[in-house]
């Protein structure tokens, strides 16, 4: 009875691995839909709870928040603020396991709508967001975020492929 459990663990485990594995990338692959969702939706809350406790976050102009409470306070101010009628969306996704509950999870996004502090209409642009994940009782959440805005490209990299093509 013993080698039959040893056999049909032997046999049965890889593709529960898989399955498991399957179902977590999906849960990362969505994601930065579901940070995307939140920030159409100008929810700084909602952006909030994508994240552990002591989340550490960089934004593109370099502004670090460290934990919970200062993601979502600014968050709840630059959309309700400068962002207030901007439409994200997700261009791409890339996602690597680094262990079983930790990921890295980069995508490239696209934003319209935005104002400068005058109010005023400043053009759409992209970047690229980064995003280590780890999975808690379940649930992937962001434990680290980096945002960075697209540029121009350089020649020092052009034959370089990127997985995730920024739009221009």
């Amino acid at each position: 009875m013993k080698t039959f459990l040893f056999l049909l663990v032997l046999l049965l485990g890889p593709s529960l691995a898989q399955a498991q594995s399957a179902n977590d990338e999906a849960a990362l692959t969505a994601l930065p839909q579901a940070f995307i969702d939140a920030w159409n939706r100008h929810d700084g809350h909602g952006l909030a709870v994508l994240t552990e406790r002591d989340v550490d976050f960089v934004t593109v102009d370099g502004k670090w928040m460290r934990g919970q409470k200062d993601f979502e306070t600014y968050h709840t101010r630059i959309l309700g603020d400068r962002f207030r009628l901007s439409v994200n969306r997700v261009m791409g996704t890339n996602v690597r396991f680094l262990a079983p509950d930790l990921a890295s999870v980069h995508y490239t996004w696209q934003i319209t709508g935005a104002t400068d502090a005058a109010g005023k209409a400043v053009p759409p642009r992209s970047g690229i967001m980064m995003l280590l994940a780890r999975k808690q009782h379940g649930q992937w959440l962001i434990a680290v975020g980096q945002n960075t805005n697209g540029a121009p490209a350089r020649s020092e990299g052009a034959d370089i492929v990127s997985p995730l093509a920024l739009v221009p």
